[in-house]
């Protein structure tokens, strides 16, 4: 089975507040995503944070969950090509090879979304519903590294993910790929 990491060290500026521990239908959304990898069979749980208040606040929302730890971003771009960059660095320094990205903002996807990434073969399997979820895309952790070490820093992170060898799953369900940037989010279908 593949560890996972979710990804919750972005700034939230259209929120005003941390996405990761605000509360959806009655849990932090970080603690949803979690269980929801855990359904899906990954045991072990990375959390890439911005920095040590968030990494606090983080843990804090998933302590009655164990195998769990995070990765500080030590990169000075702040995006989630960066963010991205900085984790899976570390992750080759726990010499994990393989691992399911998940975005803390996504609190509605369900387990069987990851259970069916893992038929895929290639080294980046993407999920499509409507667009592509290039954070949620199960990755072989070297040859995306080096892809986002070459990439220009303005081209997006699905182009960056598709320089290696991707394959895309199609999912009807798109309604649990919605993510939550502001207020609003909340409140539509």
């Amino acid at each position: 089975m593949y560890p996972a990491l979710i990804l919750a060290g972005g700034a939230s500026k259209r929120m005003g507040k941390n996405k990761a521990t605000m509360i959806v239908d009655g849990s932090p959304m970080i603690v949803r995503i979690a269980h929801t990898l855990r359904d899906s069979g990954c045991t072990s749980i990375l959390v890439a944070v911005r920095d040590g208040f968030q990494r606090r606040e983080v843990m804090g929302a998933l302590s009655h969950l164990s195998d769990v730890q995070c990765i500080l971003d030590n990169d000075l771009e702040r995006s989630a090509k960066s963010g991205l960059k900085s984790a899976l660095r570390g992750c080759v320094k726990l010499g994990i090879e393989r691992i399911q990205l998940a975005p803390c903002d996504m609190p509605w996807v369900d387990s069987q979304v990851f259970v069916k990434l893992r038929e895929g073969v290639r080294s980046v399997v993407m999920p499509r519903g409507g667009h592509l979820q290039p954070l949620l895309s199960l990755v072989d952790v070297e040859p995306v590294l080096a892809a986002l070490e070459r990439a220009e820093m303005r081209s997006s992170l699905k182009d960056t993910l598709r320089s290696v060898p991707y394959q895309i799953i199609e999912f009807a369900n798109v309604n649990g790929f919605r993510n939550i940037n502001s207020e609003s989010d909340l409140r539509s279908p």
